[in-house]
């Protein structure tokens, strides 16, 4: 196993060859992480799938993963977008039963326009919160989505809690930043 120091040292002679060498280096651990997982309701091409998901976000985010934290990054990531595989492969669509009370909360032109904006606005939200890149996306959400405790997030991201009180401030503003440059505005403190 090469050290992390090496890897990155590869990577910037040649980023091919770098990432090739970290894909090879990382791919069964990656792959266990995910099996693991979903092997109760995937299939080994699911599991594919979410290693090249994870690896592709890895590459993206590479140059923001601070030295000596890539495998813990690295983990994290897995982990995360296993768990997003495992959710994704066991929501069934449920059949829709329209019953005629539901006809006249349908027919209420703004609880469907005000969900519809709610669902829409929640979309960008998120989508904002993934420019951010790890582990800044993953302590937003657990602060915000899961209302997780300072020492589980700080645990989750493989850090100390007053790094992450500092990440997520950062990243607060960042995001704030996202969203004013398409058009939003965010109320409220960073935490």
């Amino acid at each position: 196993m090469r050290p992390e120091s090496e890897l990155r040292s590869l990577i910037s002679r040649s980023q091919k060859d770098g990432f090739q060498a970290l894909f090879q280096q990382y791919y069964g651990y990656v792959y266990a992480v995910v099996w693991n997982c979903i092997r109760s309701v995937g299939s080994h091409e699911d599991a594919e799938e979410c290693v090249n998901d994870i690896f592709i976000e890895v590459f993206r985010q590479f140059d923001e993963i601070e030295p000596g934290k890539l495998h813990g990054y690295i983990g994290t990531v897995a982990k995360r977008r296993a768990i997003n595989c495992f959710h994704r492969l066991t929501v069934k669509p449920q059949p829709i039963s329209i019953e005629e009370q539901s006809l006249q909360t349908l027919a209420a032109k703004d609880s469907v326009e005000q969900d519809y904006d709610k669902a829409a606005l929640r979309q960008v939200l998120l989508d904002q919160i993934r420019m951010l890149g790890e582990p800044d996306a993953t302590i937003i959400m657990m602060k915000y989505f899961y209302d997780a405790a300072p020492d589980r997030i700080a645990k989750t991201v493989g850090m100390k809690q007053p790094a992450v009180r500092k990440r997520l401030s950062r990243a607060m503003k960042r995001l704030r930043d996202l969203l004013e440059k398409n058009g939003y505005t965010m109320n409220g403190g960073d935490g």
